[in-house]
Parts: structure tokens; C-alpha cells; sequence
């Protein structure tokens, strides 16, 4: 019987072979991303960058209306039929899933260009909204698309091309982006933004397929066998479940704040929710595991949830204590004095760093087991849990924007933790998991000296750019000396780090 090359190679090999082109694809990727964010909220300044705030937040739940699930879905079965050498079976799986996703794309960009006008005029009260969300249908197609062919070199865990592919849209998008900014009037600088973000995802799309195609045909070309497409459609309707309701609880905070505060506090809360997020997303390694896990054992399966937990602890601890202490110097440095209040806000944020991979990481392995139900019920519940409790800050400071944004961040900080639990409890109950002697106590006793530092060295130095890099670099060097001292670092974990490294 032919064995897999999953099952003929330890897990950690298996990740290893794509964790370092996850982990450059990730940089570039988020990065990238805040590098845009960046220049654009500097030009656009709060007023205008609120308003592409509010646009992006109604764009990226339009994008997960034409996904409903379908990527996950595809990714799912699309990565379990090549682990079985079933090529007829992949191909029919891409068929049948990219036909829906291509009805659902149709429908949905249809429902927008319908009702755009009134969500801009009577719904927010901002009419420079309008031709925003038009534009932005454009980018809704190419960006649902990128992210459907892009998964077939997951599926098949060739990341080698990702990184090249991805820097290379990054820097089309910025040239064109603020191309497009420079040659508009101001009324029309955000719908042009979209434009630039369309073009090169269509870009970006062809190279991908063209490698996919190129790499193995036979995923597209050729006949199909039938598969039982109630199992798939079971997945699908949970996996839309929790498509929607992650997209909302991603989105729920600035498509609420948006109507209640003025645009400018809507920028404030997005640069600071932009920043915690691209240092949260660099600890999620679930991206990698989802293909890993629906190809091994119970005991291996185990054994690999451990590893990978306790890797992204020792990491996002330290981060999420750091980033508290930092994150005034942090937006004056990176974004300039004129979005400072978001620094009230991006305190309250700061926790998404430690909860954002372990939720993410929960949730693929719930997915990876035909489990998607305990997920999207998950996240449903915490969804409304936060639709509730950002009901009563914003009108408890219906009258203070500033504190609206600040308790919005807590109440999103508070909602992530309360998701993380429910998982938590879920995963012990199905898999019985138990998270305990994964050495916890090296990281947090490491963690609390670097906050000690951090405090003495922002009461004694007037800070500025510089001296901000030079505590970032000590605080860092701090944290992992103390790590190595109370033997929070294995002999497994010097290995597989020398591996990462001298890996070709």
C-alpha cells in the first residue's frame, strides 16, 4: 500500500520543509501590508484614511460572503484527495468548488453595486463613502479569486513560489496605489486606491495559476469521477458559518465605530488595530498545519498541537507585554503625530497578539478533523457577546469618540479571550487535549524582567526613534537570555532551529 510522504516523515520535517517560506511569505505579506497602510494614512491623513477604513471593513465582509467557506472547503479536501494520489478526485473537487465560488462572486458584487448608495448616504451618513464601495467591487473579485487558486500550492505544500509572487504584488499595489492617489481629485483618491488594488491582484492571479498550472496540470486537465458531495456540502455549511462570522467579528468593531464616531477616531482605531495585527499574524503557524494535520495519526497529531503551542507562547508573550510599553513611541513613529490617539486604543488591542495564533491555531484543527460545527458555533456566540458589549461602550461614551475607540479595542481584546475559552474547553472535550508541561513558567518569569526593563528605560530616556529600535533590540535580547537562563529552551528546540537555519 503506498504511503503518503506525510507519514514517511516526522512532523517537524514535514513543517519545517515550509515553515521558513511561510514565515518570509508572512513578513512580506503583513509588511507589505503596513507599509501601504502606513504611506497611505500619512498622505490621506485621518479624514480620508477613515473613509477607506470604513470601505475596506464593508469590502472584506463582502469578500466572505463570496467565500462562504469554500476556500477552507477546498483547501480541505483538495489537500486530503492529493494526499491520497486521487487526481480525478482533486480535479472534481476544484470544479465543483471554483463554480461556486465564481456564482457567489456574481451575486454578491451584484448586491453591493445595488445597495451601495444607501448604505453610504443613510446607513453612515458619509457620502464620499459611495464611490468607494463601488470601486471596491473590483477588488472584492480579484482578491476572492487570489485566495481560492492560491490555496492549490498549499494544498500540494509548494510555498517556494509564494514569497516571490507576493513581494512582487506588494510592491505593484504600493507603486500603483500611491500613483493612483497622486493623480485624482480628493473626492476620488480612495475608489482610485481600490482600482491599483485590483489591478494587481489580476497580476498577482495569473502568475499564480500560471505556476500551478505549469507544476501539475493534471490538477485541471482531465476527466472527474464522481464524489459524494453531501459530506462536502455538510463542511461548506459550517465552514460558511464560520466564514461569515469571523469576517464579521474581524470587521464588527470599525463597521460599529463607523457609525457612531467621527471618520478621524476611525482612523485612529484602524492604524492601531493594523499594527497588533501584523505582529499577531507573524506567530500564526496554522496556515502550514492545516494540509499536515488531515494526513497523520492521533499520537503524532497530539504531539504536533503541543509543539506548535508552545512555540507560538514563547513567542507572542513577550510581544503582547512589549507592545503595551512601546505603543505611544510605536504609532508616533511609524504613522506621525497626527493619529497619536491611537495609541488609547492600540493598548487595549495589544492582547490580540497572544490570542489571534491560538484561536487560529484551534480552529485549524478543528477543520482538519471534519469538526468545523464547534468552530462556527464558537464564533458565532463570541460574535454577539461582542456586538453586545460594543453596544454598551459606545453608548456609554457616545459623547467621548476617544473613548468610544479605547473601550471598543478592550471589548475586542475581552471577545477573543472569551473565543479562545470556548475552543479551549471544546478541544479537551473531543480530543482530549490537556495543556499542561508545555513549560510555561521560563517564558512569563522572562517576560516579566523584559517589562521591568521596559518601564525603567521609558521613565529614564526621553524617547525617540532611535532610542525606541535600541529598547525594542535590548528588551528582545533580555527576554530570551532569561529564557535560556531558566532553561525555557530545549535541546529539540536548538535543533530545530539549526535546521531551520541551515536548511537549503
Amino acid at each position: 500500500m503506498h504511503k503518503s510522504d506525510t507519514s514517511s516523515k516526522s512532523l517537524s520535517k514535514v513543517a519545517l520543509e515550509n515553515s521558513s517560506y511561510s514565515f518570509i511569505l508572512t513578513l512580506i505579506l503583513k509588511f507589505g501590508g503596513l507599509l501601504l497602510t502606513v504611506l497611505i494614512a500619512r498622505i490621506l491623513l485621518p479624514e480620508l484614511f477613515g473613509i477607506y477604513s470604513l470601505a475596506l471593513s464593508i469590502a472584506t465582509i463582502v469578500i466572505s460572503f463570496t467565500d462562504l467557506g469554500v476556500d477552507n472547503t477546498f483547501l480541505r479536501y483538495f489537500s486530503e484527495s492529493l494526499g491520497k494520489k486521487n487526481k480525478k478526485k482533486s480535479r472534481s473537487y476544484f470544479r465543483y468548488l471554483l463554480g461556486v465560488k465564481l456564482s457567489l462572486i456574481g451575486i454578491f458584487v451584484f448586491i453591493v453595486l445595488l445597495f451601495s448608495k444607501f448604505i453610504s448616504y443613510q446607513i453612515y451618513n458619509k457620502p464620499l463613502l459611495f464611490f468607494a464601495l463601488i470601486f471596491s467591487c473590483l477588488f472584492v473579485v480579484m482578491e476572492s479569486l487570489t485566495t481560492f487558486f492560491g490555496n492549490i500550492l498549499i494544498a500540494k505544500k509548494n510555498l517556494r513560489p509564494l514569497p516571490l509572487l507576493t513581494l512582487l504584488n506588494q510592491l505593484i499595489k504600493i507603486s500603483l496605489s500611491l500613483l493612483a492617489i497622486s493623480l485624482v481629485k480628493y473626492e476620488f483618491k480612495v475608489p482610485a486606491m481600490f482600482i491599483a488594488f485590483a489591478i494587481s491582484g489580476a497580476i498577482y492571479l495569473f502568475l499564480t495559476f500560471l505556476i500551478a498550472y505549469k507544476k501539475d496540470k493534471d490538477s485541471f486537465i482531465g476527466s472527474t469521477s464522481h464524489i459524494n458531495k453531501k459530506p462536502v456540502n455538510t463542511y461548506l455549511k459550517f465552514m460558511a458559518i464560520t466564514s461569515l462570522s469571523l469576517a464579521f467579528f474581524g470587521s464588527i468593531d470599525i463597521l460599529m465605530l463607523g457609525r457612531f464616531v467621527p471618520v478621524e477616531y476611525l482612523a485612529y482605531y484602524r492604524v492601531s488595530l493594523s499594527l497588533i495585527i501584523t505582529v499577531a499574524s507573524l506567530f500564526s503557524l496554522s496556515g502550514i498545519f492545516l494540509p499536515i494535520f488531515t494526513q497523520i495519526n492521533k499520537e503524532r497529531f497530539n504531539r504536533g498541537f503541543h509543539k506548535t503551542l508552545r512555540y507560538i507562547l514563547i513567542v507572542s508573550i513577550p510581544a503582547t507585554a512589549g507592545i503595551i510599553f512601546i505603543a505611544k513611541y510605536l504609532i508616533k513613529a511609524i504613522y506621525g503625530d497626527s493619529y497619536i490617539l491611537a495609541s488609547y486604543s492600540m493598548n487595549f488591542l495589544s492582547l490580540l497578539i497572544l490570542t489571534t495564533p491560538l484561536i487560529s491555531l484551534y480552529s485549524v484543527i478543528f477543520q482538519a478533523k471534519e469538526k468545523p460545527k464547534i468552530v462556527s458555533n464558537a464564533i458565532l456566540i463570541s460574535l454577539f457577546f461582542n456586538i453586545l458589549l460594543n453596544i454598551f461602550v459606545l453608548y456609554l461614551f457616545r459623547e467621548e469618540p476617544l473613548f468610544a475607540i479605547a473601550g471598543v479595542g478592550l471589548v475586542t481584546s475581552l471577545s477573543r479571550v472569551f473565543l479562545l475559552s470556548i475552543l479551549v474547553f471544546q478541544a479537551k472535550k473531543e480530543f482530549n487535549f490537556k495543556v499542561k508541561g508545555i513549560g510555561l513558567r521560563a517564558p512569563i518569569l522572562a517576560t516579566i524582567i523584559m517589562s521591568l526593563f521596559l518601564v525603567a528605560f521609558n521613565y529614564f530616556v526621553n524617547m525617540n526613534i532611535w532610542w525606541g529600535i535600541l529598547e525594542v533590540l535590548v528588551g528582545a535580547f533580555i527576554y530570551l537570555l532569561f529564557l535560556i537562563l531558566f532553561r525555557g529552551l530545549k535541546k529539540e528546540d536548538y535543533n530545530l532551529f539549526k535546521n531551520f537555519i541551515n536548511k537549503p
